[in-house]
């Protein structure tokens, strides 16, 4: 049997909690789980780590997403 790639099993790993995912998804809605996310990722302690910018770049992508995200839903 082959050995597997990380990449191969990231998607295997995805698929299997695929049906979870979207369970969720139904039950709670996009919106809360997208506050969920910038919440849990909004612990910036050092805005010159490089890591800590690439923090903020993603919060910041998430917020642009709360606050389109509804206007589709109304399309």
């Amino acid at each position: 049997m082959p050995k597997l790639s990380d990449k191969d099993r990231a998607e295997i790993k995805y698929l299997n909690v695929k049906n979870d995912i979207r369970n969720l998804v139904n039950k709670t809605g996009y919106e809360d789980i997208i506050k969920y996310m910038i919440e849990d990722l909004d612990h910036i302690d050092d805005i010159n780590n490089t890591q800590s910018m690439y923090l903020f770049q993603i919060i910041a992508s998430l917020q642009k997403v709360l606050e389109i995200y509804p206007r589709l839903e109304h399309v």
